[in-house]
Protein backbone atom coordinates (compact mmCIF):
# COMPACT_ATOMS: atom_id res chain seq x y z
CA UNK A 1 0.00 0.00 0.00
CA UNK A 2 1.47 3.40 -0.60
CA UNK A 3 0.94 6.61 0.99
CA UNK A 4 1.76 10.31 1.01
CA UNK A 5 4.07 11.43 3.72
CA UNK A 6 1.75 14.80 4.41
CA UNK A 7 5.19 16.63 5.42
CA UNK A 8 7.38 16.08 2.58
CA UNK A 9 4.56 14.76 0.15
CA UNK A 10 6.78 11.92 -0.76
CA UNK A 11 5.30 8.32 -1.31
CA UNK A 12 5.91 5.68 0.85
CA UNK A 13 5.45 1.39 0.46
CA UNK A 14 3.76 0.15 3.26
CA UNK A 15 3.41 -3.59 3.85
CA UNK A 16 1.48 -3.18 6.91
CA UNK A 17 -0.44 -0.26 8.43
CA UNK A 18 -2.73 0.26 11.72
CA UNK A 19 -6.22 1.61 11.38
CA UNK A 20 -6.90 4.90 11.81
CA UNK A 21 -3.12 6.11 11.23
CA UNK A 22 -3.86 8.16 8.01
CA UNK A 23 -6.62 10.03 5.85
CA UNK A 24 -8.01 9.49 2.21
CA UNK A 25 -9.33 11.59 -0.26
CA UNK A 26 -12.56 10.62 -2.17
CA UNK A 27 -12.76 12.84 -5.71
CA UNK A 28 -14.50 12.54 -9.24
CA UNK A 29 -11.04 12.07 -11.56
CA UNK A 30 -11.01 14.69 -14.65
CA UNK A 31 -9.17 13.34 -17.89
CA UNK A 32 -5.47 14.45 -18.43
CA UNK A 33 -5.68 16.67 -15.31
CA UNK A 34 -4.53 13.75 -12.43
CA UNK A 35 -1.56 12.14 -11.34
CA UNK A 36 -0.37 9.23 -11.82
CA UNK A 37 2.26 7.58 -9.44
CA UNK A 38 4.96 7.47 -11.90
CA UNK A 39 4.25 11.32 -12.39
CA UNK A 40 3.58 11.98 -8.74
CA UNK A 41 7.31 10.95 -8.22
CA UNK A 42 8.40 13.91 -10.30
CA UNK A 43 8.42 17.33 -8.62
CA UNK A 44 8.55 19.29 -12.12
CA UNK A 45 5.65 16.65 -13.73
CA UNK A 46 3.14 16.90 -10.81
CA UNK A 47 3.11 20.58 -10.21
CA UNK A 48 1.82 20.82 -13.77
CA UNK A 49 -0.83 18.64 -13.27
CA UNK A 50 -4.50 20.38 -12.01
CA UNK A 51 -5.07 17.23 -9.88
CA UNK A 52 -1.81 18.21 -7.93
CA UNK A 53 -3.53 20.53 -5.84
CA UNK A 54 -6.22 18.59 -4.40
CA UNK A 55 -3.12 15.91 -3.67
CA UNK A 56 -1.66 19.06 -1.86
CA UNK A 57 -4.69 20.36 0.03
CA UNK A 58 -5.59 16.81 1.12
CA UNK A 59 -2.70 16.13 2.87
CA UNK A 60 -2.20 19.57 3.73
CA UNK A 61 -5.68 18.87 6.07
CA UNK A 62 -4.34 15.62 7.17
CA UNK A 63 -1.27 17.16 8.52
CA UNK A 64 -3.28 19.43 10.71
CA UNK A 65 -4.80 16.85 12.26
CA UNK A 66 -2.12 15.01 13.45
CA UNK A 67 -1.71 12.56 10.48
CA UNK A 68 1.10 11.82 8.95
CA UNK A 69 0.35 9.54 6.02
CA UNK A 70 -2.84 10.22 3.13
CA UNK A 71 -3.68 8.00 0.40
CA UNK A 72 -5.13 9.41 -2.83
CA UNK A 73 -6.17 6.52 -5.74
CA UNK A 74 -4.79 8.83 -8.55
CA UNK A 75 -1.13 8.35 -7.16
CA UNK A 76 -1.05 5.73 -4.40
CA UNK A 77 -2.02 2.79 -7.02
CA UNK A 78 0.61 1.80 -9.46
CA UNK A 79 -1.89 1.11 -12.83
CA UNK A 80 1.22 -0.47 -14.75
CA UNK A 81 0.65 -3.24 -12.90
CA UNK A 82 -2.49 -5.63 -13.23
CA UNK A 83 -1.27 -7.50 -9.59
CA UNK A 84 -1.31 -4.31 -7.52
CA UNK A 85 -4.41 -2.90 -9.57
CA UNK A 86 -6.24 -5.67 -8.46
CA UNK A 87 -5.16 -6.09 -5.07
CA UNK A 88 -5.70 -2.12 -4.66
CA UNK A 89 -9.27 -2.58 -6.06
CA UNK A 90 -10.02 -5.40 -3.79
CA UNK A 91 -8.89 -3.68 -0.91
CA UNK A 92 -10.30 -0.35 -1.19
CA UNK A 93 -13.36 -0.73 0.74
CA UNK A 94 -11.53 -2.10 3.66
CA UNK A 95 -9.12 0.85 3.23
CA UNK A 96 -11.80 3.42 3.49
CA UNK A 97 -13.30 2.27 6.43
CA UNK A 98 -10.10 1.62 8.63
CA UNK A 99 -8.95 6.08 7.67
CA UNK A 100 -9.01 8.14 10.30
CA UNK A 101 -11.38 10.69 8.11
CA UNK A 102 -11.87 10.64 4.69
CA UNK A 103 -12.12 13.92 2.88
CA UNK A 104 -15.29 14.19 0.04
CA UNK A 105 -13.92 16.77 -2.21
CA UNK A 106 -16.89 18.24 -4.50
CA UNK A 107 -15.43 20.64 -7.56
CA UNK A 108 -18.71 21.41 -8.45
CA UNK A 109 -20.10 22.86 -5.34
CA UNK A 110 -19.71 26.28 -5.23
CA UNK A 111 -19.19 28.42 -2.06
CA UNK A 112 -21.53 29.53 -0.31
CA UNK A 113 -20.57 32.32 2.23
CA UNK A 114 -22.64 32.47 4.91
CA UNK A 115 -23.66 36.43 4.59
CA UNK A 116 -24.33 35.29 1.09
CA UNK A 117 -26.12 31.80 1.09
CA UNK A 118 -28.54 31.96 -1.77
CA UNK A 119 -30.46 28.79 -2.73
CA UNK A 120 -31.10 25.71 -1.22
CA UNK A 121 -27.74 23.49 -0.04
CA UNK A 122 -29.55 19.71 -0.30
CA UNK A 123 -30.28 20.33 -3.84
CA UNK A 124 -26.97 22.18 -4.66
CA UNK A 125 -25.12 18.83 -2.83
CA UNK A 126 -27.66 16.66 -4.99
CA UNK A 127 -26.60 18.40 -8.28
CA UNK A 128 -22.91 17.29 -7.43
CA UNK A 129 -21.26 14.79 -9.58
CA UNK A 130 -19.58 12.83 -7.03
CA UNK A 131 -23.38 10.96 -6.45
CA UNK A 132 -23.47 10.06 -9.69
CA UNK A 133 -19.73 8.09 -9.89
CA UNK A 134 -19.71 4.46 -8.89
CA UNK A 135 -16.65 4.53 -7.19
CA UNK A 136 -17.75 6.67 -4.58
CA UNK A 137 -20.71 4.61 -3.52
CA UNK A 138 -18.16 2.99 -1.20
CA UNK A 139 -16.44 6.12 -0.52
CA UNK A 140 -19.44 7.07 0.80
CA UNK A 141 -20.70 4.30 2.89
CA UNK A 142 -17.17 3.38 4.00
CA UNK A 143 -15.40 5.35 6.16
CA UNK A 144 -16.62 6.49 9.73
CA UNK A 145 -15.81 9.99 9.21
CA UNK A 146 -16.35 11.56 6.45
CA UNK A 147 -16.11 15.10 5.71
CA UNK A 148 -17.35 17.43 2.28
CA UNK A 149 -15.33 20.49 1.01
CA UNK A 150 -16.75 22.41 -1.86
CA UNK A 151 -14.28 23.72 -4.87
CA UNK A 152 -12.65 26.12 -2.40
CA UNK A 153 -12.04 23.49 0.06
CA UNK A 154 -14.45 25.22 2.35
CA UNK A 155 -15.97 22.36 4.82
CA UNK A 156 -19.69 22.00 4.27
CA UNK A 157 -20.46 18.89 6.40
CA UNK A 158 -20.23 16.00 7.79
CA UNK A 159 -21.89 12.61 6.72
CA UNK A 160 -23.25 12.49 10.37
CA UNK A 161 -24.96 15.56 10.02
CA UNK A 162 -26.16 14.86 6.72
CA UNK A 163 -27.13 11.52 6.99
CA UNK A 164 -30.96 12.04 6.48
CA UNK A 165 -29.68 14.49 3.36
CA UNK A 166 -27.34 11.63 2.19
CA UNK A 167 -30.49 9.64 2.18
CA UNK A 168 -32.83 11.30 0.71
CA UNK A 169 -29.96 11.93 -2.80
CA UNK A 170 -28.46 7.97 -2.78
CA UNK A 171 -31.17 5.79 -1.29
CA UNK A 172 -28.53 4.46 1.07
CA UNK A 173 -30.55 3.51 4.23
CA UNK A 174 -29.33 5.43 7.18
CA UNK A 175 -28.82 2.23 9.23
CA UNK A 176 -25.87 1.54 6.50
CA UNK A 177 -25.03 5.12 6.72
CA UNK A 178 -24.13 5.60 10.13
CA UNK A 179 -22.56 2.04 10.30
CA UNK A 180 -21.61 0.07 7.24
CA UNK A 181 -21.16 -3.06 9.21
CA UNK A 182 -25.00 -3.13 8.59
CA UNK A 183 -24.42 -3.83 5.28
CA UNK A 184 -24.87 -7.40 5.43
CA UNK A 185 -28.30 -7.40 6.90
CA UNK A 186 -29.49 -4.85 3.40
CA UNK A 187 -30.68 -7.46 0.46
CA UNK A 188 -28.80 -8.01 -2.15
CA UNK A 189 -31.21 -6.39 -4.50
CA UNK A 190 -31.34 -3.30 -2.25
CA UNK A 191 -27.64 -2.56 -2.39
CA UNK A 192 -27.62 -3.51 -6.15
CA UNK A 193 -30.11 -0.09 -6.57
CA UNK A 194 -27.65 2.10 -4.92
CA UNK A 195 -25.59 1.90 -8.09
CA UNK A 196 -28.55 1.73 -10.36
CA UNK A 197 -27.94 5.52 -11.29
CA UNK A 198 -24.14 5.78 -11.53
CA UNK A 199 -21.28 5.48 -14.18
CA UNK A 200 -18.46 4.67 -15.01
CA UNK A 201 -15.85 5.27 -17.62
CA UNK A 202 -14.64 1.38 -18.17
CA UNK A 203 -18.24 -0.99 -18.61
CA UNK A 204 -16.49 -3.36 -16.24
CA UNK A 205 -15.68 -0.61 -13.17
CA UNK A 206 -19.80 -0.49 -12.62
CA UNK A 207 -18.93 -4.57 -11.47
CA UNK A 208 -15.73 -3.65 -9.94
CA UNK A 209 -16.80 -0.57 -8.00
CA UNK A 210 -19.50 -2.98 -6.03
CA UNK A 211 -16.91 -5.46 -4.64
CA UNK A 212 -16.66 -3.68 -1.31
CA UNK A 213 -20.39 -3.70 -0.96
CA UNK A 214 -20.96 -7.21 -1.05
CA UNK A 215 -17.36 -7.96 0.46
CA UNK A 216 -16.52 -9.67 -2.35
CA UNK A 217 -13.42 -10.93 -3.58
CA UNK A 218 -12.86 -11.68 -7.29
CA UNK A 219 -9.94 -11.37 -10.13
CA UNK A 220 -9.78 -8.21 -12.33
CA UNK A 221 -10.10 -8.93 -16.27
CA UNK A 222 -10.49 -5.76 -18.24
CA UNK A 223 -11.97 -6.30 -21.72
CA UNK A 224 -14.45 -9.06 -20.54
CA UNK A 225 -17.08 -5.88 -21.27
CA UNK A 226 -20.53 -6.72 -19.27
CA UNK A 227 -19.08 -10.48 -18.29
CA UNK A 228 -17.80 -8.36 -15.43
CA UNK A 229 -21.24 -7.92 -13.66
CA UNK A 230 -22.15 -11.50 -14.23
CA UNK A 231 -19.25 -12.85 -12.19
CA UNK A 232 -19.88 -10.48 -9.59
CA UNK A 233 -23.81 -11.98 -9.26
CA UNK A 234 -22.01 -15.78 -9.56
CA UNK A 235 -19.74 -14.62 -7.01
CA UNK A 236 -22.83 -12.99 -4.68
CA UNK A 237 -24.62 -16.10 -5.63
CA UNK A 238 -21.86 -18.49 -3.99
CA UNK A 239 -21.31 -16.45 -0.80
CA UNK A 240 -25.26 -15.37 -0.06
CA UNK A 241 -28.57 -17.15 0.24
CA UNK A 242 -30.59 -14.28 -0.87
CA UNK A 243 -32.83 -14.50 -3.66
CA UNK A 244 -33.56 -10.53 -4.09
CA UNK A 245 -30.53 -10.81 -6.40
CA UNK A 246 -32.91 -12.16 -8.77
CA UNK A 247 -35.37 -9.45 -8.52
CA UNK A 248 -34.53 -6.80 -11.22
CA UNK A 249 -36.66 -6.09 -13.72
CA UNK A 250 -35.41 -4.96 -17.73
CA UNK A 251 -36.57 -1.88 -19.72
CA UNK A 252 -39.68 -2.50 -21.68
CA UNK A 253 -39.97 -3.95 -25.14
CA UNK A 254 -36.62 -5.89 -24.61
CA UNK A 255 -36.05 -9.53 -25.50
CA UNK A 256 -39.32 -11.77 -25.04
CA UNK A 257 -36.51 -13.90 -22.63
CA UNK A 258 -33.54 -13.95 -20.37
CA UNK A 259 -31.39 -15.61 -17.96
CA UNK A 260 -31.79 -14.96 -14.27
CA UNK A 261 -29.22 -12.68 -13.74
CA UNK A 262 -29.22 -8.89 -14.55
CA UNK A 263 -26.78 -7.29 -16.90
CA UNK A 264 -26.67 -4.00 -15.36
CA UNK A 265 -27.38 -2.26 -11.54
CA UNK A 266 -29.74 -0.32 -13.24
CA UNK A 267 -32.26 -2.63 -13.39
CA UNK A 268 -32.74 -3.33 -9.99
CA UNK A 269 -33.91 0.47 -9.59
CA UNK A 270 -37.53 -0.39 -7.62
CA UNK A 271 -35.72 -2.85 -5.33
CA UNK A 272 -34.11 -0.25 -2.94
CA UNK A 273 -37.27 -0.78 -0.52
CA UNK A 274 -37.11 -4.31 -0.93
CA UNK A 275 -37.26 -6.49 2.61
CA UNK A 276 -36.35 -10.02 3.28
CA UNK A 277 -39.30 -11.55 4.51
CA UNK A 278 -38.34 -14.96 6.42
CA UNK A 279 -41.93 -15.26 7.48
CA UNK A 280 -42.26 -16.43 3.86
CA UNK A 281 -40.33 -19.03 4.98
CA UNK A 282 -38.60 -19.53 1.41
CA UNK A 283 -36.44 -22.81 1.18
CA UNK A 284 -34.26 -22.75 -1.57
CA UNK A 285 -31.10 -23.68 -2.36
CA UNK A 286 -29.50 -22.78 -5.29
CA UNK A 287 -25.34 -22.85 -6.72
CA UNK A 288 -24.04 -22.03 -9.96
CA UNK A 289 -23.69 -25.31 -12.07
CA UNK A 290 -22.17 -26.00 -15.59
CA UNK A 291 -25.51 -25.83 -16.97
CA UNK A 292 -25.88 -22.43 -15.34
CA UNK A 293 -27.83 -21.48 -12.26
CA UNK A 294 -29.19 -24.40 -9.91
CA UNK A 295 -32.24 -24.15 -7.77
CA UNK A 296 -33.68 -26.46 -5.52
CA UNK A 297 -37.33 -24.68 -5.09
CA UNK A 298 -40.79 -24.37 -4.63
CA UNK A 299 -42.30 -23.26 -8.18
CA UNK A 300 -45.88 -21.64 -8.26
CA UNK A 301 -48.02 -21.45 -11.46
CA UNK A 302 -50.40 -19.03 -13.33
CA UNK A 303 -53.20 -19.26 -15.60
CA UNK A 304 -50.94 -18.46 -18.69
CA UNK A 305 -48.61 -21.41 -18.67
CA UNK A 306 -46.03 -19.96 -16.52
CA UNK A 307 -44.12 -20.92 -13.89
CA UNK A 308 -43.31 -18.29 -10.58
CA UNK A 309 -40.11 -18.44 -8.88
CA UNK A 310 -40.81 -16.50 -4.95
CA UNK A 311 -37.59 -14.93 -4.47
CA UNK A 312 -38.52 -14.36 -0.38
CA UNK A 313 -38.46 -10.67 -0.39
CA UNK A 314 -40.87 -7.65 -0.21
CA UNK A 315 -41.51 -4.39 -1.56
CA UNK A 316 -43.33 -1.61 0.15
CA UNK A 317 -46.98 -1.15 -0.89
CA UNK A 318 -47.35 2.61 -1.84
CA UNK A 319 -51.10 2.62 -1.88
CA UNK A 320 -51.12 1.53 1.97
CA UNK A 321 -47.90 3.74 2.36
CA UNK A 322 -50.11 6.77 4.26
CA UNK A 323 -52.43 4.16 6.52
CA UNK A 324 -51.74 3.79 10.40
CA UNK A 325 -53.97 0.65 10.62
CA UNK A 326 -51.91 -2.24 8.98
CA UNK A 327 -50.07 -5.52 9.48
CA UNK A 328 -47.15 -7.22 7.94
CA UNK A 329 -48.55 -8.83 5.45
CA UNK A 330 -50.74 -5.92 4.06
CA UNK A 331 -47.99 -3.60 4.09
CA UNK A 332 -45.54 -5.37 1.90
CA UNK A 333 -46.44 -7.00 -1.50
CA UNK A 334 -44.20 -10.06 -1.99
CA UNK A 335 -42.47 -10.51 -5.13
CA UNK A 336 -41.66 -13.81 -7.21
CA UNK A 337 -39.86 -13.64 -11.30
CA UNK A 338 -41.84 -15.36 -14.49
CA UNK A 339 -40.51 -18.67 -15.58
CA UNK A 340 -40.79 -20.65 -18.75
CA UNK A 341 -39.64 -23.61 -19.88
CA UNK A 342 -37.03 -23.78 -23.17
CA UNK A 343 -35.69 -27.35 -23.99
CA UNK A 344 -31.71 -27.75 -23.92
CA UNK A 345 -31.79 -24.04 -21.87
CA UNK A 346 -33.94 -25.51 -18.83
CA UNK A 347 -36.41 -22.60 -16.99
CA UNK A 348 -35.98 -19.29 -18.80
CA UNK A 349 -36.97 -15.48 -17.42
CA UNK A 350 -40.18 -14.27 -18.90
CA UNK A 351 -41.73 -11.64 -18.87
CA UNK A 352 -38.19 -9.83 -17.74
CA UNK A 353 -39.58 -6.62 -17.52
CA UNK A 354 -42.34 -7.35 -14.70
CA UNK A 355 -42.27 -8.74 -11.23
CA UNK A 356 -44.81 -10.97 -9.99
CA UNK A 357 -46.56 -9.50 -6.82
CA UNK A 358 -49.21 -11.18 -4.33
CA UNK A 359 -49.78 -10.56 -0.58
CA UNK A 360 -48.54 -12.88 2.24
CA UNK A 361 -49.14 -16.29 1.41
CA UNK A 362 -51.06 -17.69 -1.63
CA UNK A 363 -51.46 -20.89 -3.06
CA UNK A 364 -50.05 -20.45 -6.92
CA UNK A 365 -46.78 -19.66 -5.40
CA UNK A 366 -47.12 -23.09 -3.93
CA UNK A 367 -46.35 -26.18 -6.20
CA UNK A 368 -48.45 -28.85 -6.46
CA UNK A 369 -45.53 -30.75 -6.82
CA UNK A 370 -43.53 -29.93 -3.86
CA UNK A 371 -39.87 -28.66 -4.02
CA UNK A 372 -38.17 -29.20 -7.74
CA UNK A 373 -34.44 -29.28 -9.24
CA UNK A 374 -34.14 -26.91 -11.81
CA UNK A 375 -32.13 -25.14 -13.93
CA UNK A 376 -31.55 -21.86 -15.74
CA UNK A 377 -29.18 -19.72 -17.92
CA UNK A 378 -27.06 -16.81 -16.54
CA UNK A 379 -28.46 -14.48 -19.75
CA UNK A 380 -29.88 -15.33 -22.99
CA UNK A 381 -28.68 -13.39 -26.46
CA UNK A 382 -31.01 -12.07 -29.15
CA UNK A 383 -29.99 -15.39 -30.84
CA UNK A 384 -31.25 -17.55 -27.52
CA UNK A 385 -34.66 -15.81 -28.06
CA UNK A 386 -35.21 -16.51 -31.23
CA UNK A 387 -34.09 -19.76 -30.94
CA UNK A 388 -36.89 -20.28 -27.93
CA UNK A 389 -39.62 -18.64 -30.20
CA UNK A 390 -38.21 -21.60 -32.80
CA UNK A 391 -38.77 -24.46 -29.98
CA UNK A 392 -42.41 -22.89 -29.04
CA UNK A 393 -43.33 -22.72 -33.21
CA UNK A 394 -45.35 -25.46 -33.90
CA UNK A 395 -45.96 -26.76 -30.52
CA UNK A 396 -48.99 -28.79 -29.88
CA UNK A 397 -51.04 -28.18 -26.71
CA UNK A 398 -53.38 -29.87 -24.87
CA UNK A 399 -56.88 -28.08 -24.31
CA UNK A 400 -59.07 -28.04 -20.87
CA UNK A 401 -62.67 -29.43 -21.65
CA UNK A 402 -66.07 -29.42 -20.07
CA UNK A 403 -65.50 -32.44 -18.11
CA UNK A 404 -62.53 -33.17 -15.71
CA UNK A 405 -59.45 -35.17 -16.83
CA UNK A 406 -55.94 -35.81 -15.55
CA UNK A 407 -52.70 -36.36 -17.65
CA UNK A 408 -50.93 -39.33 -15.69
CA UNK A 409 -48.17 -39.70 -18.03
CA UNK A 410 -46.92 -38.22 -21.12
CA UNK A 411 -43.60 -38.42 -23.70
CA UNK A 412 -41.10 -37.72 -24.43
CA UNK A 413 -40.11 -36.15 -20.95
CA UNK A 414 -38.06 -33.74 -22.32
CA UNK A 415 -40.88 -32.00 -24.80
CA UNK A 416 -43.71 -31.99 -22.45
CA UNK A 417 -44.15 -28.86 -20.15
CA UNK A 418 -46.72 -30.31 -17.60
CA UNK A 419 -47.40 -26.02 -16.52
CA UNK A 420 -48.71 -25.50 -20.01
CA UNK A 421 -49.90 -28.43 -20.98
CA UNK A 422 -47.86 -28.73 -24.10
CA UNK A 423 -45.59 -30.48 -26.02
CA UNK A 424 -42.72 -28.21 -27.28
CA UNK A 425 -41.95 -29.96 -30.88
CA UNK A 426 -38.75 -27.85 -31.58
CA UNK A 427 -40.58 -27.40 -34.70
CA UNK A 428 -39.96 -31.01 -35.81
CA UNK A 429 -42.34 -31.52 -38.45
CA UNK A 430 -42.17 -35.54 -37.33
CA UNK A 431 -42.60 -34.80 -33.83
CA UNK A 432 -44.55 -37.45 -32.44
CA UNK A 433 -45.98 -37.70 -28.48
CA UNK A 434 -48.32 -39.11 -26.32
CA UNK A 435 -50.62 -38.22 -23.02
CA UNK A 436 -52.54 -40.92 -20.92
CA UNK A 437 -55.33 -39.84 -19.73
CA UNK A 438 -57.80 -40.57 -16.92
CA UNK A 439 -61.07 -39.17 -17.88
CA UNK A 440 -63.60 -38.67 -14.83
CA UNK A 441 -67.42 -38.11 -16.38
CA UNK A 442 -69.15 -38.47 -13.16
CA UNK A 443 -67.53 -38.52 -9.44
CA UNK A 444 -68.29 -42.36 -9.66
CA UNK A 445 -66.15 -43.77 -12.43
CA UNK A 446 -63.36 -42.76 -14.52
CA UNK A 447 -61.59 -44.72 -17.55
CA UNK A 448 -57.87 -44.34 -19.24
CA UNK A 449 -57.69 -43.42 -22.55
CA UNK A 450 -54.17 -42.96 -24.64
CA UNK A 451 -54.01 -39.63 -27.06
CA UNK A 452 -51.49 -39.83 -29.73
CA UNK A 453 -50.45 -36.40 -31.23
CA UNK A 454 -48.12 -35.43 -33.80
CA UNK A 455 -46.43 -32.99 -36.79
CA UNK A 456 -47.05 -34.09 -40.86
CA UNK A 457 -46.11 -32.07 -43.49
CA UNK A 458 -48.93 -31.29 -46.19
CA UNK A 459 -48.32 -30.44 -49.64
CA UNK A 460 -51.09 -27.79 -49.94
CA UNK A 461 -52.93 -25.25 -47.73
CA UNK A 462 -56.07 -26.07 -45.48
CA UNK A 463 -57.69 -24.25 -42.63
CA UNK A 464 -55.66 -25.51 -39.86
CA UNK A 465 -51.91 -25.70 -41.62
CA UNK A 466 -48.82 -23.59 -40.31
CA UNK A 467 -46.59 -22.24 -43.47
CA UNK A 468 -42.94 -22.93 -42.57
CA UNK A 469 -40.88 -21.70 -45.39
CA UNK A 470 -40.50 -20.22 -48.29
CA UNK A 471 -40.98 -23.38 -50.70
CA UNK A 472 -44.81 -23.28 -49.53
CA UNK A 473 -44.56 -26.67 -47.50
CA UNK A 474 -47.08 -26.28 -45.19
CA UNK A 475 -47.35 -28.46 -41.38
CA UNK A 476 -50.55 -29.64 -39.25
CA UNK A 477 -51.32 -31.49 -36.20
CA UNK A 478 -52.74 -34.69 -36.12
CA UNK A 479 -54.58 -36.71 -33.09
CA UNK A 480 -55.95 -40.33 -32.67
CA UNK A 481 -57.90 -41.31 -29.19
CA UNK A 482 -57.82 -44.41 -27.71
CA UNK A 483 -60.07 -46.40 -25.29
CA UNK A 484 -59.38 -49.77 -23.50
CA UNK A 485 -62.43 -50.86 -26.13
CA UNK A 486 -59.83 -50.78 -28.98
CA UNK A 487 -58.52 -53.59 -30.63
CA UNK A 488 -54.99 -51.75 -30.07
CA UNK A 489 -55.36 -51.00 -26.83
CA UNK A 490 -52.42 -53.43 -25.82
CA UNK A 491 -50.27 -52.59 -28.18
CA UNK A 492 -50.42 -49.29 -27.71
CA UNK A 493 -49.91 -49.65 -23.72
CA UNK A 494 -46.86 -51.42 -24.30
CA UNK A 495 -45.45 -48.38 -27.02
CA UNK A 496 -46.47 -45.78 -24.15
CA UNK A 497 -44.58 -47.31 -21.64
CA UNK A 498 -41.05 -46.45 -23.43
CA UNK A 499 -39.84 -42.91 -24.02
CA UNK A 500 -36.87 -43.14 -26.50
CA UNK A 501 -36.89 -42.43 -30.05
CA UNK A 502 -37.08 -45.04 -31.45
CA UNK A 503 -40.39 -45.97 -29.57
CA UNK A 504 -42.20 -42.87 -30.51
CA UNK A 505 -40.90 -43.75 -34.03
CA UNK A 506 -42.61 -46.87 -34.08
CA UNK A 507 -45.79 -45.48 -32.20
CA UNK A 508 -46.08 -43.36 -34.67
CA UNK A 509 -45.77 -45.65 -37.59
CA UNK A 510 -48.17 -47.85 -35.52
CA UNK A 511 -51.27 -45.67 -35.22
CA UNK A 512 -50.68 -44.54 -39.22
CA UNK A 513 -51.08 -47.69 -40.23
CA UNK A 514 -54.11 -48.83 -38.69
CA UNK A 515 -55.99 -45.53 -38.68
CA UNK A 516 -53.71 -42.96 -40.28
CA UNK A 517 -53.11 -39.29 -39.12
CA UNK A 518 -55.86 -36.97 -39.38
CA UNK A 519 -56.86 -33.85 -37.34
CA UNK A 520 -60.11 -35.31 -35.99
CA UNK A 521 -60.99 -38.48 -33.68
CA UNK A 522 -63.18 -40.00 -31.61
CA UNK A 523 -63.15 -42.92 -29.36
CA UNK A 524 -65.89 -44.45 -26.94
CA UNK A 525 -65.78 -45.99 -23.30
CA UNK A 526 -68.88 -47.54 -21.26
CA UNK A 527 -69.14 -46.78 -17.58
CA UNK A 528 -71.95 -48.92 -15.66
CA UNK A 529 -74.46 -45.90 -15.86
CA UNK A 530 -73.67 -44.23 -18.90
CA UNK A 531 -71.44 -44.52 -22.52
CA UNK A 532 -68.88 -41.52 -22.89
CA UNK A 533 -68.09 -40.62 -26.41
CA UNK A 534 -64.66 -39.01 -26.54
CA UNK A 535 -63.69 -36.75 -29.32
CA UNK A 536 -60.20 -35.30 -29.85
CA UNK A 537 -59.61 -32.22 -32.18
CA UNK A 538 -56.36 -30.42 -33.80
CA UNK A 539 -56.86 -26.49 -34.69
CA UNK A 540 -53.64 -23.93 -35.28
CA UNK A 541 -53.70 -20.63 -32.83
CA UNK A 542 -51.20 -17.52 -31.96
CA UNK A 543 -49.72 -16.85 -29.33
CA UNK A 544 -46.96 -13.80 -28.82
CA UNK A 545 -46.59 -14.08 -32.62
CA UNK A 546 -45.75 -17.52 -32.52
CA UNK A 547 -48.32 -20.18 -34.37
CA UNK A 548 -48.69 -23.49 -32.68
CA UNK A 549 -51.45 -26.52 -32.42
CA UNK A 550 -53.83 -26.86 -29.95
CA UNK A 551 -55.77 -30.25 -29.29
CA UNK A 552 -59.06 -29.96 -28.81
CA UNK A 553 -60.75 -32.65 -26.23
CA UNK A 554 -64.48 -32.83 -25.39
CA UNK A 555 -66.67 -35.17 -24.00
CA UNK A 556 -70.23 -36.49 -24.51
CA UNK A 557 -71.75 -38.65 -22.45
CA UNK A 558 -75.13 -40.84 -22.90
CA UNK A 559 -77.06 -42.41 -20.15
CA UNK A 560 -77.80 -46.04 -20.44
CA UNK A 561 -81.54 -46.95 -20.91
CA UNK A 562 -82.90 -49.05 -18.02
CA UNK A 563 -83.20 -52.74 -19.40
CA UNK A 564 -86.21 -54.85 -19.08
CA UNK A 565 -85.57 -58.38 -17.44
CA UNK A 566 -87.68 -61.35 -16.54
CA UNK A 567 -87.66 -63.48 -13.28
CA UNK A 568 -89.53 -66.49 -13.97
CA UNK A 569 -90.39 -68.82 -10.57
CA UNK A 570 -91.15 -72.05 -10.92
CA UNK A 571 -93.22 -74.78 -8.80
CA UNK A 572 -92.15 -78.51 -8.83
CA UNK A 573 -95.33 -80.74 -9.92
CA UNK A 574 -95.90 -84.18 -8.57
CA UNK A 575 -95.19 -85.44 -11.64
CA UNK A 576 -91.67 -84.29 -11.60
CA UNK A 577 -92.62 -81.43 -14.37
CA UNK A 578 -92.46 -77.86 -13.39
CA UNK A 579 -94.75 -74.84 -14.16
CA UNK A 580 -94.51 -70.72 -13.80
CA UNK A 581 -95.86 -69.35 -11.00
CA UNK A 582 -95.13 -66.18 -11.15
CA UNK A 583 -93.28 -63.82 -13.55
CA UNK A 584 -91.37 -60.49 -12.24
CA UNK A 585 -90.12 -57.59 -14.14
CA UNK A 586 -88.17 -55.30 -13.63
Amino acid sequence: MWLIDTASLELRSHTTLAPQSYAILSHTWVEEEEVSLQEFQDIDIRRRKNGFQKIKAACELARLRGLKWCWVDTCCIDKTSSAELSEAINSMFRWYKESAVCFAYLSDLLPDPLDERIGDFDQDLAKCVWFRRGWTLQELIAPKTLEFFDRDWNVRGTKAALTKTLHNITGVSIRVLENSDRLRETPTGTRMSWAADRQTKRVEDIAYCLLGIFDIYMPLIYGEGERAFTRLQEEIIKDKHDLSIFAWKAEPNGQRFRGLLARSPSEFRLCRDAQLSFHLKTTTEYSITNRGIQLYTLLGTDDDGNYLLPLGCSLKDEANRGSKKRDMSDEKDSIGVYLKKAPNYGLVRAHPDKLYTYKGWTSSMISKHGSKRIHAPQDLTEYDCSAIDEQHHLSIRIGESSFPFEIKSTGPDDSWDENSRMFITMADQRFTGYCRLRVKPNHRSSFECILVCGLMRIPSIDKNSIRVNDDNLYVRAWCSIFSSTSSMWAELCDLTKGKEALDLLHLRNTVDKKVGKCDLDRCVSETTSEIVLLSVSAEKEQNHGIWSFRINVSVDCIPRRPQNTEEKLYKLREDGKTTIMKRITK
